[in-house]
């Protein structure tokens, strides 16, 4: 054979889930000498043998173990594609789409999707998109779920769920440690790092640095959370971060928190869809506040 033969494949996967060739013979009603045949056959292709005889029974090879785990994924998919396409039936699927709104870096904590990807038959598929362009997606079902700092705008077929809420920080090289005192004033002495137009936090700060008559120079703007450690480590600027972002770029033990801007908070929330049941349900569920 040049190709697998799935037929016998199927025969060694009766076989090796009854326990023996006349318990598979009578399941498939077929001969006993044909079902031997076949495994025989599959044993050639595979250029080893799939079970041991020991006493009239029969043991799977280390060989037959491997073989069998593929059989049976092979064949669960079988059943899968079946029921899909003959009978439009909607079954829990094994890859997960998620759709995280442009400068959500700043406030999702990405460890939490870490354990997705330590099981092996998830795929894990994350896509950074404008938010409109999102709940289209979302509600086209093209993706799972959207992580977004606002729940604003959703339909009647999407449920929103609220992941946690984010404190505001300004942070800064140590060198700036002495403003630290009669914060929030003293930022107006203090060189800053902005965020562009698109972002939500840039209106925020704004109205907050109006409040408090803060006006420090603006040395550039940006909404990458990478460009704002690297403007904060080396001490060009002070920034504004979310909490998320903060204990991050905190690591580095020459960055300090100058102060907190508590009448700032944002909140993450998880979006999807009111009929879906998939991956993305248990995630939001477990990680809802």
């Amino acid at each position: 054979m040049n190709r697998i033969n799935f037929n016998h494949l199927y025969y060694f996967y009766i076989v090796a889930k009854e326990g023996s060739i006349k318990s598979a013979s009578e399941k498939l009603h077929i001969s006993q000498p044909t079902i031997s045949d076949q495994l025989k056959l599959i044993e050639e292709y595979f250029e080893c043998l799939l079970f041991e005889r020991k006493n009239r029974s029969l043991f799977l090879t280390t060989e037959g173990e491997l073989a069998l785990k593929y059989a049976e994924k092979i064949f669960d998919l079988g059943n899968e594609v079946t029921s899909r396409l003959r009978h439009r039936i909607e079954l829990p699927k094994k890859s997960l789409d998620i759709g995280i709104t442009q400068n959500m870096s700043h406030y999702f904590l990405y460890e939490t999707i870490l354990p997705l990807f330590e099981q092996e038959e998830v795929s894990i598929s994350i896509v950074e998109d404008q938010r409109h362009l999102l709940l289209a997606s979302l509600e086209k079902g093209k993706i799972d779920l959207i992580f977004t700092d606002s729940k604003d705008g959703v339909s009647s077929s999407v449920n929103s769920y609220r992941l946690g809420v984010n404190k505001t920080f300004a942070i800064a090289h140590k060198k700036y440690r002495k403003y630290k005192k009669n914060f929030p004033e003293k930022l107006t002495e203090v060189p800053y790092f902005n965020y562009t137009k698109d972002s939500f936090l840039k209106h925020e700060i704004d109205l907050f640095f109006s409040k408090n008559n803060i006006s420090p120079r603006v040395i550039g703007e940006g909404d990458d959370v990478g460009l704002f450690q690297t403007i904060t480590e080396n001490g060009l600027a002070f920034t504004v971060v979310p909490e998320v972002s903060m204990s991050r770029i905190c690591r580095n033990k020459d960055v300090i928190v100058l102060g907190e801007l508590e009448e700032l908070q944002t909140s993450i929330w998880g979006l999807i869809r009111k009929d879906y049941k998939g991956l993305g349900y248990d995630l939001i569920m477990n990680s809802k506040s």
